[in-house]
């Protein structure tokens, strides 16, 4: 187990970090990603502004009222996928080619979407109305306040009849890796995750073990029986992919509970590693990756790694900073960085999104890791 507890402790390893983000890409990566979509309303709480503040209010008003200042800030396109797919775009600078298919409109995006991902994807298939999201943002974290409704219409049938099955075929075969995401708001979409592994393990290239990356979002709304469904699930896309699974350190708590652990409340880097290779016992992945807010842990067959992130004490937005973590998980891996190199970027990459509000491209980590690394990374940038 390797625990690295201050940007200082990577020093040996940043040339490398920066060299191999540095390196033109030779080849151009097609990937497939989705399934969800929803229009986040963003929400500033002013008074209280944390959310260690407003619990006890809220917990004292119970049963009379409350009122609170906030600042709405307006519409935005949301959801994990989206968010992700638009964050994997911007790092390698537009040279990548991204299909997405999911609740981002009927027959045709909605212009929320259709502003941000037009420019940025190769095609999309739009299979429902998006769902809808109120992000209460504080200063020390989110609360998503999430109508679900169009969530259930997200499956293969619908799938199948947007794409159409021997284009779907050809997409899974061609695809250099998959993204699957917010597994925990779409109730129907493991049966997608499935036919995509029996699809690319009956074509031409079911060989080639490319990445399928995982982030099931908040799921403690789902049964014990779907998770246990999801766990049967799992063993196939590995046995086809290079397996990942992302949690942040909430949903991590909750999956080691399934197995039996006691980690709820431990925040330390020797915890969030010790979860991270106590649920790689447990769960049939190649990786899993646990990304709390002061760092991020994987726990692979070879070993298990911690590396710190570039903490922001009072963040520009904090919704979507998980999805901007992901990409440059997944963005780091395929640039060809070891697990802790790719936690690196990811952790910077989630970082700059907090500090600006916008997703980072590769140099755009190379330049905040050497802030960090220089001690003199600021709030904002």
């Amino acid at each position: 187990m390797n625990i690295y507890q201050s940007i200082q402790d990577l020093s040996p390893a940043l040339p490398l970090f920066s060299q191999v983000l540095s390196a033109p890409r030779m080849d151009r990566l097609e990937g497939l990603c989705g399934f969800d979509g929803f229009v986040d309303s963003f929400i500033r709480m002013n008074r209280p502004s944390s959310m260690a503040e407003f619990g006890p209010k809220v917990a004292e008003a119970a049963g009379i009222a409350a009122s609170y200042s906030v600042t709405h800030e307006g519409d935005r396109f949301g959801g994990n996928g989206p968010l992700f797919v638009s964050a994997l775009h911007d790092l390698f600078d537009g040279r990548i080619d991204l299909r997405y298919a999911g609740g981002v409109g009927v027959s045709e995006m909605e212009p929320l979407f259709a502003e941000a991902l037009e420019p940025r994807l190769k095609a999309v298939y739009p299979m429902a109305q998006p769902a809808h999201t109120d992000c209460l943002e504080f200063t020390d974290g989110k609360i998503m306040l999430n109508d679900f409704g169009p969530c259930g219409e997200i499956t293969l049938a619908r799938l199948l009849e947007v794409v159409g099955e021997p284009e779907f075929q050809k997409i899974v075969d061609a695809a250099d890796f998959f993204v699957a995401v917010n597994w925990g708001k779409l109730p129907n979409v493991g049966e997608i995750w499935a036919d995509i592994a029996t699809r690319r393990a009956s074509g031409p290239n079911a060989g080639t073990r490319v990445p399928f990356f995982m982030d099931l979002a908040e799921f403690e709304h789902r049964s014990r029986a779907d998770v246990e469904e999801l766990l049967v699930l799992l063993p196939r896309i590995t046995e086809i992919f290079s397996s990942f699974l992302s949690f942040n350190l909430k949903e991590a708590w909750q999956m080691g509970d399934v197995f039996g652990g006691r980690f709820t409340g431990k925040k330390q880097p020797e915890d969030v590693a010790a979860l991270a290779g106590f649920l790689k016992k447990h769960i049939p992945v190649d990786r899993i990756v646990i990304h709390p807010n002061s760092g991020a842990a994987c726990a692979s067959h070879d070993d298990v790694v911690y590396v710190p992130g570039p903490y922001c004490e009072n963040p520009l937005i904090s919704t979507g900073a998980g999805d901007n973590f992901g990409a440059g998980c997944l963005a780091g891996h395929l640039a060809g960085l070891d697990d802790a190199g790719m936690l690196l970027a990811a952790n910077a990459a989630s970082g700059f999104y907090v500090r600006t509000g916008r997703s980072a491209r590769f140099e755009d980590l190379r330049d905040l890791v050497d802030r960090w690394h220089r001690g003199q990374l600021p709030e904002r940038l």
